[in-house]
């Protein structure tokens, strides 16, 4: 496919599910009290797979694609979003299911319309009141993924309150900035080692989530190592908190022991690059994590396996100026591009678990490296998308969690406001600035 056809192609996809989207946010804003359509969100306020998720995608494929229709409906969903948060307040910060989230969106607004700035600066200190508000498990016997991760917890936080912090030119003493100050102290002891050297983000199998398998393969607890939920996604929240000039020098030390501990258990193999499976599990009696001796590599995607952790550990290289990072990093990076495509057990074209993900990281790996190896990766992941792209579908794409399982879902993580962004950000490079509350920091 030629390089001009390649993009037409890209920008037709786009642009039908753009109108798609468009159409969802136009019935958002008209019938608030019923449902928009196949996959309407439970919660509007929810940047995972509500209002906010789909507006900054119209937002963007509006700058992309030059449709006055899409901004207007990115406006009208976002006006939508503060309603709805309004008559249900969100009861947690979250980055995916809560203020966090909401307030992330905002800020991309602002940065395109100063108008938008007195409700950030509303938006930001109610987010830092409730980030303090919140009383967290201190690390011990084992703590819940929830407590620290990028989803929910306070990683996710963390990084839309440095964001905020940058971008509002925040003092000491005013609400973000403190909570940006506090959040980053936790993870520090979240991410401390123990007198018998457990890592306090080790979690007990009396907190484990609720999915299948964790029991079998790690009955005495566990160290998760997906992006979305374990330590690589603490990683790029500390990487955030440092350029953000929060915490002094404790976050970059930090990095430089968290990281360590990622490349050291890695997967040990015979193949180039590093690769690391979902999770390491715990010792029995010590709690100590396992060393992944003759495991599997998780599968090829943002949430668990080499992309998200690659990503992390790129972002953590330059902010330590470590070289030798970048290698594993790049190395990790690599060995997936090398995977045949049924390697990689990537089938949706979703962001979280499918190739939209891949195809935002290896544009971000390609920004910051200039691989041509990556920027081929990133446009094999495009040409996946678009395959799988169908205009007799609700939104163009159908999620597909497991196989043969379709999910009409128009939301931001798993359906197709995050796959347009992606096709966005393949466009147009300056439209990949959304991808900050992907990997959490900036290119």
């Amino acid at each position: 496919m030629a390089v001009l056809e390649f993009d037409t192609r890209t920008a037709e996809v786009a642009r039908a599910m753009a109108d798609r989207l468009a159409a969802f946010a136009d019935a958002a804003v008209e019938t608030p009290h019923k449902t928009a359509g196949p996959g309407a969100a439970a919660h509007g306020s929810s940047l995972a797979d509500g209002y906010p998720g789909i507006a900054l995608a119209l937002l963007h494929a509006d700058r992309t694609l030059d449709e006055p229709k899409l901004i207007d409906a990115a406006h009208a969903l976002l006006r939508r979003c503060a309603q709805a948060t309004a008559e249900e307040p969100l009861s947690g910060a979250g980055l995916y299911a809560g203020t966090a989230g909401f307030a992330s969106v905002l800020l991309d607004f602002a940065a395109y319309d100063r108008r938008y700035l007195p409700s950030l600066r509303r938006i930001a200190d109610r987010l830092g009141e409730q980030i303090v508000a919140t009383p967290r498990l201190e690390p011990g016997a084992g703590l819940p993924v929830a407590v620290f991760d990028v989803i929910s917890g306070a990683a996710g936080q963390l990084a839309a309150a440095a964001r905020l912090c940058t971008a509002l030119e925040s003092s000491p003493g005013e609400p973000i900035r403190t909570a940006a100050e506090r959040l980053t102290e936790y993870l520090l002891r979240v991410t401390e080692p123990d007198a018998r050297q457990r890592p306090g983000w080790f979690t007990s199998s009396d907190y484990f989530p609720d999915y299948p398998g964790y029991e079998e393969q790690a009955p005495h607890g566990m160290y998760n190592l997906g992006f979305a939920h374990g330590l690589p996604g603490i990683v790029s929240a500390l990487c955030a908190a440092a350029a953000a000039g929060i915490g002094g020098p404790g976050p970059a030390e930090r990095l430089e022991q968290a990281t360590a501990w990622l490349v050291r258990n890695r997967l040990r193999d015979d193949v180039p690059g590093a690769a690391w499976p979902n999770l390491l599990r715990a010792e029995e009696g010590t709690g100590l994590p396992v060393a992944p001796v003759g495991g599997h590599a998780a599968r090829a995607a943002w949430c668990y396996g080499a992309p998200g952790i690659g990503i992390a550990l790129l972002s953590a290289s330059k902010v330590l100026g470590d070289t030798a990072l970048e290698a594993t990093a790049v190395g990790a990076l690599q060995r997936v591009a090398d995977w045949a495509p049924a390697e990689r057990n990537i089938f949706s074209p979703s962001l979280c678990h499918g190739n939209a993900g891949l195809l935002a990281v290896y544009q971000r790996a390609h920004a910051v490296t200039g691989s041509a190896s990556f920027r081929a990766m990133a446009e094999d992941s495009l040409s996946t998308v678009l395959s799988l792209a169908d205009e007799a579908l609700p939104y163009v794409v159908a999620d597909e969690p497991l196989r043969g399982d379709f999910v009409d879902d128009p939301g931001f993580l798993n359906g197709a406001a995050g796959v347009l962004l992606a096709l966005c950000g393949a466009l147009a490079p300056q439209a990949t600035g959304w991808d900050e509350v992907f990997f959490l920091t900036p290119a």
